[in-house]
């Protein structure tokens, strides 16, 4: 039962970024996701929820293609060094965290928008990593705070 409720917890938390990110494209809930699955050391899950995210992202158009890969990348890089110097589970280190995700963010939409013949806006897109390294730590306390409610009700399952 345990495997099933976290199947339906991922399902229903990919269905909810699917929707956020319909309404403000340049955010990307799914880094979020990402964020858990990391916290978590659940490399299983991580097997085929990142490709999920990434197929998401391209499919969706919120990257510019190819950029998903990369940004997600970035992300565990970014995520296994902080690893070393901090707790991963404290607030402080999801913000910072999101605070220095701006530089790839950036970079990555520097370096993707001549390969596909894009006008790359300078101010447009700081905004967006910006507005992406604030968003980051807000709907990650909200995801933390839903998983330990289910891994709550699992416990109380399993006994």
């Amino acid at each position: 039962m345990n495997q099933v409720r976290n199947i339906v917890w991922w399902l229903c938390f990919i269905t909810t970024a699917v929707c956020v990110q319909t309404l403000v494209p340049c955010l990307d809930v799914l880094a979020a996701g990402l964020f858990i699955l990391l916290q978590e050391r659940d490399y299983k899950n991580m097997l085929w929820l990142l490709p999920l995210f990434v197929l998401i992202q391209e499919g969706a158009g919120t990257r510019l293609f190819g950029g998903a890969i990369v940004w997600y990348c970035a992300v565990i890089i970014f995520f296994k060094i902080g690893q070393w110097l901090f707790e991963v589970e404290n607030f402080i280190f999801i913000f910072l965290l999101s605070g220095c995700l701006v530089a790839p963010y950036y970079a990555i939409n520097w370096l993707m928008a001549p390969l596909q013949n894009l006008p790359f806006d300078t101010r447009d897109t700081l905004d967006k990593a910006l507005l992406q390294a604030l968003f980051l730590p807000l709907v990650w306390r909200f995801l933390v705070i839903t998983r330990r409610r289910k891994i709550k009700a699992d416990k109380n399952e399993t006994q």
